[in-house]
């Protein structure tokens, strides 16, 4: 295992994107997210997915120059074709314009089609909570998902974050609907780690522990029939009302397929709580609430009640100062991935 600070690993994200074409401004916007997840403990959507951006980027599946296009424009409502960018970055763009709606009418919807993965969706969001805003985000993702009762992936675990402010760090829901996220599952069968049974099917529908053999089949989806219905409701939203493509027509971000695109749609919002009142009044009240969250009665053999965001906030701080811990194989790829933009990346 190696450690890193997250300031390097963001300049080097940054390098290998603008090696790859990605404007700076983009670039940041990129490299931050991809330093952040790691930063908040959200491995799979870290810098070990920058080799899959970049294939993407040069096979033309992702652009890295995209031109953001507003299809339609009303007063709440906004619907934007993201000329397949970075998922990340249209994202960006698209909560900035649902904040300023919301500022002016108290909420902001903006509708993504022709996008690409967006990554952890509470970097997102917290960007409305950082302006005294309720910042909500559903995308849908690449067929990676069984629906219940089923043993082909035929919709994604398609993700929603809520983050809403409260002082200093935000209360932040941020989940997908799959049992776990299929980066976890990436990530064990590059480790050559086994997998817990409930996770996924293989090939032919039966539950494994194989983490290569279940990346042939699909994820399964959490809380069985209520997940699966989470995740077909969310797609309608990010996919079918955007115009996105939805379901088996979402092309694959991993393992990269570069025959068709990837075509994914983003359903962001923004509500400002100081159309119901002012911004003071209620982080007094959620931090009431938290309170007594806090102050109920524990589990046995439990020591604390976390609230939503509070297990990422003390990774983001504990990373932030002792380094990102990254395994042998992700260097081994980003020194791979360095040595082919003719970047450094271990001296």
């Amino acid at each position: 295992m190696n450690s890193f600070k997250a300031e390097f690993l963001n300049d080097f994200c940054k390098k290998v994107l603008l090696e790859t074409g990605v404007p700076e401004e983009q670039a940041d916007i990129m490299s931050s997210a991809l330093a952040e997840s790691d930063l908040l403990g959200v491995k799979t959507h870290g810098i070990s997915r920058l080799n899959f951006y970049v294939e993407h980027m040069e096979n033309g599946t992702i652009n890295p120059k995209p031109q953001f296009k507003i299809v339609s424009d009303f007063a709440a409502v906004t619907l934007i074709d993201g000329d397949r960018a970075l998922g990340s970055v249209v994202a960006d763009f698209a909560m900035k314009e649902a904040v300023k709606k919301a500022r002016e009418i108290g909420v902001g919807i903006v509708s993504v089609r022709n996008s690409s993965h967006m990554g952890t969706l509470s970097i997102t969001t917290k960007k409305a909570a950082a302006e005294g805003m309720v910042g909500l985000a559903i995308t849908n993702t690449s067929p990676i998902m069984a629906p219940w009762g089923g043993a082909e992936a035929v919709l994604g675990n398609n993700p929603i974050s809520i983050a809403v402010p409260r002082g200093e760090f935000p209360c932040v829901l941020d989940m997908a609907l799959s049992v776990t996220a299929r980066g976890n599952i990436i990530l064990a069968a590059r480790d050559g780690r086994e997998i817990p049974m409930d996770w996924a099917v293989d090939g032919e529908g039966r539950a494994t522990t194989n983490a290569a053999e279940a990346l042939k089949g699909a994820v399964l989806p959490l809380a069985q029939h209520k997940g699966y219905a989470l995740a077909f409701m969310f797609d309608v939203l990010a996919g079918v009302l955007s115009g996105a493509a939805y379901g088996k027509d979402v092309g694959s971000f991993v393992p990269p397929d570069h025959s068709k695109p990837l075509n994914m749609g983003h359903f962001i919002m923004a509500i400002d709580i100081q159309k119901f009142m002012p911004i003071d009044e209620f982080i007094d009240r959620l931090r009431d609430y938290v309170g007594q969250i806090k102050a109920s009665k524990k589990a046995a053999g439990n020591e604390a009640i976390l609230v939503p965001g509070e297990i990422e906030e003390k990774r983001y701080l504990e990373s932030k100062e002792k380094g990102i811990v990254l395994g042998d194989e992700t260097v081994k790829v980003l020194t791979e991935l360095a040595d082919k933009k003719g970047i450094k990346f271990m001296s």
